[in-house]
């Protein structure tokens, strides 16, 4: 992305949506692509990994206020988890239109082998379990998820619960937090939770 006033190379702002061009100073207001399939805004760099689908170098990008790498031929998006994360949350949250039921997943979604951008090991592809029918790929190793173009959409026009509020709270902490309280059973899924990632 260059800037509207001189053609100059831009830099980022601590305002999301705000770039200040480096040569004439101009401040730029950026806005998400109306043509990606996930609002995403193209920053226009070259990023650090390749598309795991297409091979072809990814460019940076932000999705609201959060930093991701983008490609411009599938519309893929490559986050890491806790951006994921946070980013899945504040769509849903912020989500004012209909419930969407997605279709579910075709069975060969499933068996798609891509290798992680980062360490090149075979992505781990499965089901989101939140809501919405959208198969992600996941690196455990570098903490990446990969989601296809228009994934994340689907993610956050699933019907299901909207009112959570991210807060930067790691699964351990509220892991601990629930395993302080004596004679109070864990729920199943924080269980789960503390099998997985203990």
């Amino acid at each position: 992305m260059n800037c509207q006033n001189c053609g100059g190379p831009l830099a980022e702002t601590s305002s999301f949506g705000r770039m200040l061009c480096q040569y004439c100073l101009t401040i730029n207001l950026v806005e998400a692509d109306k043509n990606t399939l996930d609002r995403v805004v193209i920053l226009g760099q070259l990023g650090e990994y390749s598309c795991p689908c297409c091979f072809q170098h990814l460019t940076t990008a932000k999705i609201d206020e959060h930093q991701v790498e983008f490609c411009s031929k599938c519309q893929g998006v490559l986050a890491n988890r806790e951006v994921f994360t946070r980013i899945v949350w504040q769509r849903r949250a912020n989500y004012r239109g209909a419930d969407e039921y997605p279709a579910p997943p075709h069975p060969e979604e499933l068996k798609a082998r891509r290798n992680c951008p980062g360490c090149t090991n075979v992505m781990e592809t499965y089901r989101y379990y939140g809501p919405g029918n959208a198969v992600i790929d996941a690196c455990q190793d570098c903490q990446f998820i990969w989601l296809d173009g228009g994934e994340l959409t689907v993610l956050e026009r699933a019907p299901g619960q909207r009112q959570l509020v991210y807060k930067n709270i790691s699964l351990g902490s509220i892991l601990e937090k629930e395993k302080e309280v004596p004679g109070k059973p864990l729920h199943p899924l924080l269980e789960l939770a503390y099998m997985i990632y203990r």
